[in-house]
């Protein structure tokens, strides 16, 4: 499937100016555009890098998903496959996240992906927001509640765990984590523009009582994503197709696009990258297609799909 090789440096060049000349070296190379990776070396060695080149895409195909890869949140959930084979899993456990990508990048199957572990999940509750009048988390409507009184849950907990003596929020069946997903999170400021206090608060307070935050947008500016401080406390970003280079950035971090996350090059739906604790460095993944599971529902999951008293049983929690 290609060939790889192990570069030294000149003295002085680092591997950010390999990384700038990547369409170079692929028409030098005569490749296919996107056909060559370039990486650290595994002792990261500041004078050399790694130069792997592809002979056909190995993510030519769609992927199936075949069905949840976990039963709980402490468990990190299957995106699909990196280049290499390895399954690009992350853990979503007190950390907030955000889905990226242009119309038609892959996003939707992702937050079926998404949805689907999750309601498999007996330790968590989903509620979800729509801001495209349910075009895309309508398959998961038996999960779907609503943003309202999370802020609430929220300090109840962090009452609970300070009585307790306990720094964090352990997720049971009978005290899930709390995951709110909210599509096309863009839309927020305009159609329901107190919640973006609450969505700051979710952010800033939600890790240690195991409330998060999971944003899908199309592109996280400054407006859309409010003061800033949601997008600053996202520790799990997944990139999909981008239209503009400035747009990696947005969604995935500054500096991203210098560092060689090029996220605009990916060339097909359902191609991302992921940036998180756990991946830190620039890799191509495919994602798995959920359309096809999710187009009826989370029929065969076993998840606590709560309905809309849950947030009034779990504030009352305290007192109980």
């Amino acid at each position: 499937m290609g060939w790889h090789a192990r570069f030294r440096l000149a003295r002085g060049q680092t591997i950010d100016d390999v990384i700038a000349k990547l369409p170079a070296i692929e028409s030098s190379l005569g490749t296919y555009r996107g056909a060559v990776r370039v990486s650290p070396t595994p002792d990261d060695r500041a004078d050399q890098f790694e130069l792997r080149v592809l002979d056909k895409d190995p993510h030519a195909d769609a992927i199936a998903w075949s069905g949840p890869s976990v039963a709980s949140i402490t468990q990190p959930i299957d995106f699909g496959p990196f280049e290499d084979a390895a399954p690009a899993r992350v853990l979503f456990l007190r950390r907030h996240g955000l889905f990226g990508g242009v119309s038609g990048s892959g996003k939707s199957g992702a937050l079926n992906v998404l949805m689907g572990n999750l309601s498999a999940c007996r330790d968590v509750v989903i509620w979800a927001i729509d801001l495209k009048k349910g075009m895309e988390l309508a398959p998961w409507a038996p999960c779907i509640d609503r943003l309202a009184d999370a802020v609430v849950i929220l300090e109840a907990r962090a009452d609970m765990l300070a009585t307790a003596g306990r720094r964090v929020w352990e997720p049971t069946p009978d005290m899930p984590a709390l995951i709110i997903i909210i599509d096309e999170y863009a839309e927020l400021a305009d159609d329901a523009p107190d919640a973006t206090a609450d969505a700051d608060s979710i952010g800033r307070r939600g890790r240690a009582v195991a409330v998060t935050l999971i944003a899908a947008t199309q592109r996280p500016t400054q407006k859309a994503m409010g003061q800033g401080a949601l997008r600053s406390q996202m520790d799990v970003r997944i990139c999909f197709r981008v239209r503009e280079r400035k747009d990696v950035d947005l969604i995935l971090g500054q500096g991203m696009l210098t560092a060689g996350w090029h996220a605009h090059t990916l060339n097909a739906p359902g191609k991302f990258m992921i940036s998180a604790p756990e991946h830190d460095t620039a890799r191509r993944a495919q994602g798995q297609d959920a359309h096809s599971e999710a187009s009826s529902g989370p029929r065969g999951l076993q998840g606590p799909h709560r309905g809309a008293q849950e947030p009034q049983r779990q504030a009352d929690a305290p007192d109980g």
